[in-house]
């Protein structure tokens, strides 16, 4: 589903060819490959070869938001905390002009309002969950039900069983 994400509603629209992409340590630790392997036989689109300053082998800008997970979990996601630390680490994506910003973990999806409206489309994307249910649902063509994508998280098996560890050797 983030392949299909990434290659049909993100990469095609990108008029600079200067993309960011948003995670925990983890995200962006495997981010950077995931992304370069998944454009590696990407064909450029009439609009974006037409473009003179179009980064092509794509740019990426990689930005570790380390606190949205506890926050998500622990806050309404309304929380003035959680939109203002939203703000201030997305303003390294508008500083480095960056045309779409990805995100590596959905539960990001659950404060996207705050992060379309801090964008202005014109200049900088970032698609909602309304894009998850496009993808899937195109990903399961040929049901006669209709689906709705619903975002839940428990975050890496690494960091599931680093915390694991550490409660235990808390109890010991």
């Amino acid at each position: 589903m983030f392949s299909r994400y990434v290659l049909d509603e993100c990469l095609p629209f990108s008029l600079v060819g200067k993309i960011g992409f948003m995670g925990d340590y983890l995200d962006v630790k495997i981010g950077q490959d995931l992304l370069k392997k998944l454009t590696a036989n990407l064909v450029l689109t009439d609009n974006q070869r037409g473009i003179k300053k179009f980064h092509f082998p794509l740019a990426w800008w990689g930005k570790e938001v380390r606190l949205w997970n506890p926050l998500l979990e622990n806050l309404s996601w309304s929380s003035t905390l959680l939109n203002t630390l939203i703000k201030n680490d997305l303003k390294y994506f508008k500083n480095a002009a960056v045309d779409t910003v990805i995100p590596m973990n959905y539960s990001y999806f659950w404060v996207q309002k705050t992060l379309q409206h801090l964008f202005n489309f014109n200049k900088t994307r970032f698609h909602g969950i309304e894009k998850l249910e496009t993808v899937f649902q195109k990903l399961v063509t040929g049901k006669s039900s209709t689906y709705k994508v619903s975002v839940f998280h428990t975050g890496h098996g690494e960091f599931l069983t680093r915390n694991k560890r550490l409660l235990w050797l808390l109890d010991k």
